[in-house]
């Protein structure tokens, strides 16, 4: 009975370790844009803000926020006419729909 206990152990712990370093949840998204870096990043900051992030300081072509365990980066790439959007978190589920919320308020 305790080889059973031993074994059954040794596997939950296994199975724990291995979630613990499947690392957070990424989502992505991109699309075109003809604003200017300014208008971009204020359109960023606003979406991320609404979306219920905290915005943190701004790079020179990025808007970050964190939301508990979930960050959002929006990056105007306006020279090459692109905006990236990014997500990532714990849960999947969560991760991609704060990435669909950050994408429509933009």
């Amino acid at each position: 009975m305790s080889a059973r206990v031993g074994v059954t152990a040794v596997l939950a712990t296994l199975v724990l370790a291995d979630t613990l370093l499947a690392g957070p949840a990424i989502a992505t998204r991109w699309r075109l844009t003809g604003e200017a870096r300014d208008e971009c990043l204020g359109h960023a900051f606003e979406a991320i803000r609404r979306a219920g992030f905290e915005p943190l300081s701004p790079a020179s072509e990025s808007m970050i926020g964190r939301r508990g365990d979930y960050t959002a980066s929006i990056r105007c790439v306006t020279d090459q006419r692109v905006v990236f959007f990014v997500t990532a978190g714990p849960d999947p589920g969560e991760t991609e729909r704060l990435m669909e919320a950050i994408y429509r308020l933009f």
